[in-house]
């Protein structure tokens, strides 16, 4: 019992090396699957311009919640450093601060590359907040965020360290009345 398909003959058909050129019925799934397409694209096309989502509008919703889970973190961090005064915890900071911070600040917290940490003058605020987000965040023009490297804890400590120096009166680098030492 043989269940071949009979092909239909055409006037026009060429014969190439003894083989003919003829048409076959196009299979009833390939027409379904075909059309079916199209009735899907048509429905998507639809809900997607009628339903109101976007995916602009989704990022957009991720975007807020991620921002409102940032702020309640910010809000959980201390604003003063709670390692102030605690000997145990400036030593520790000295060595963050010594394989850290000292490349660009010095050893003294004098400054080099970085600011002096040790004048009056402090740009973003000499707050425990402000040098916080100083560190933790980075700064333009040269001063990298840390808080991923370092964390919370360190900064804080590094911090604790940094109001450890012994202060100057004197314009330090980074102090717009800055002047370099003359050779």
């Amino acid at each position: 019992m043989s269940t071949e398909v009979p092909e239909y003959e055409r006037d026009d058909a060429a014969i190439r090396d003894g083989i003919d050129e003829e048409d076959n019925k196009i299979p009833l799934w390939f027409n379904l699957g075909f059309y079916g397409m199209i009735v899907v694209g048509i429905v998507y096309l639809v809900y997607y311009t009628q339903s109101g989502w976007s995916s602009a509008g989704q990022y957009e919703a991720e975007v807020a919640v991620a921002e409102a889970l940032a702020e309640e973190v910010r809000a959980s961090l201390p604003t003063t450093n709670v390692f102030a005064g605690n000997s145990e915890a400036i030593a520790q900071g000295q060595e963050v601060y010594t394989t850290t911070c000292a490349v660009c600040h010095k050893p003294d917290g004098s400054g080099m590359v970085g600011p002096s940490l040790v004048d009056p003058y402090w740009k973003y605020g000499d707050s425990d907040e402000a040098k916080f987000a100083s560190v933790a965040e980075g700064r333009p023009l040269g001063m990298p965020p840390w808080l991923a490297v370092l964390g919370n804890e360190k900064i804080w400590k590094a911090l604790a360290y940094v109001d450890s120096l012994p202060r100057s009166d004197a314009p330090g680098v980074g102090s717009p009345d800055y002047q370099p030492p003359q050779p």
